[in-house]
């Protein structure tokens, strides 16, 4: 097996963890036997359990941006773009569910390290939303008044509000109204 293709089991092994036990119910252990390999191979790779769920977090952030870019068309219309756009990202609601339950999770348990990188996390989020509404779907602060950080900032609240809190007052939503919700704001 390469270094890459066990990297990938790892990866595969602490994603099934983390979302069975959670933060704190993971170890290192419990991921290598997950993934039949020795610690010393887990260790070889990920210095600890923060920087293993931090790689899930960049792996599951690195797909998200890839299939937004790959939604991009280029010369359709801004509109056909922003809906293709944002309906790549919705399509990531589980894996971006696993993300928030664990960053509250560690938040509860007041880790610090956790809770800098969660501010990391979703500062790269909005970063990246920014980008894309400037770059991409040529947005800009005149079109609405609101200066596009914070328009990208209410976008991603708006996604983690509709696909985590809203569950807990109504009916979970299909990822057709969580797009339409958030294209209501461009």
């Amino acid at each position: 097996m390469t270094q890459l293709e066990k990297e990938q089991v790892i990866l595969n092994a602490a994603m099934d963890c983390f979302s069975e036990l959670g933060y704190k119910g993971t170890t290192i252990e419990r991921v290598a036997k997950r993934a039949h390999v020795g610690k010393p191979t887990v260790y070889q790779l990920f210095e600890s359990k923060l920087d293993l769920f931090e790689s899930l977090v960049t792996l599951v952030l690195q797909e998200m941006r890839t299939e937004a870019e790959n939604a991009y068309v280029e010369g359709a219309s801004v509109e056909a773009n922003k809906q293709a756009m944002i309906e790549a990202i919705v399509n990531h609601q589980q894996q971006h569910l696993f993300i928030l339950k664990i960053t509250e999770e560690t938040h509860n348990l007041k880790l610090q390290e956790m809770q800098e990188l969660r501010t990391r996390i979703e500062k790269h989020v909005v970063d990246y939303i920014k980008n894309l509404l400037e770059t991409r779907l040529e947005l800009d602060v005149s079109s609405s008044g609101i200066p596009i950080d914070v328009t990208a900032f209410l976008l991603f609240r708006t996604y983690i509000a509709l696909i985590a809190e809203w569950p807990l007052i109504g009916d979970e939503l299909d990822l057709k109204i969580i797009s339409q919700a958030m294209l209501k704001l461009l």
